[in-house]
């Protein structure tokens, strides 16, 4: 990153702009982030985010405007990145090393040296969502069990009549 690329991002407005049906609730989330200043007063200022994003995303959604407030407060220049336009900035920032997750904010210092990174959502809420996944995951595969199997049976039939 340099100050060029940074350029290229669209600024939180731009963004917020573009968000369509999701802007009034991405804007909602914006005003009810309540960050009292004990919560940013140890930020550095004058710092620069990017931050990789889509309109599309639930995560996005939710967590990034907790990103804007942070950077509002702590009076840091934000730039935002769409996903698909930007592939070699994202690659970099995969979660896992294998997943495009978003958002993703990069946080430099003002000669663009990386200083943190933070993707997707909290790992509290990533913790979370696993362990309700995977009860839903049992319990449907056991309350459908019989239809499902019925189905495979069906569909291995049918990879051959396509033969």
């Amino acid at each position: 990153m340099d100050q060029s690329l940074f350029n290229k991002g669209e600024t939180p407005a731009e963004f917020i702009e573009s968000m369509g049906d999701n802007r009034a609730k991405f804007e909602e989330h914006i005003d009810a982030m309540d960050l009292n200043a004990s919560q940013t007063s140890n930020l550095p200022n004058n710092l620069k985010m990017a931050v990789i994003a889509e309109v599309w995303s639930g995560d996005v959604l939710y967590y990034m405007p907790v990103l804007l407030k942070i950077a509002q407060q702590a009076d840091w220049d934000v730039r935002v990145f769409r996903r698909e336009k930007f592939p070699k900035f994202r690659d970099q920032y995969l979660k896992d090393g294998l997943y495009r997750s978003i958002p993703v904010a990069v946080i430099y210092d003002q000669d663009f040296n990386v200083i943190a990174h933070w993707i997707e959502r909290p790992e509290i809420a990533t913790q979370i969502i696993e362990e309700e996944s995977l009860k839903l995951r049992r319990r449907l595969r056991e309350e459908y069990k019989d239809k499902w199997q019925h189905a495979t049976v069906e569909e291995v039939h049918n990879i051959f009549k396509a033969a």
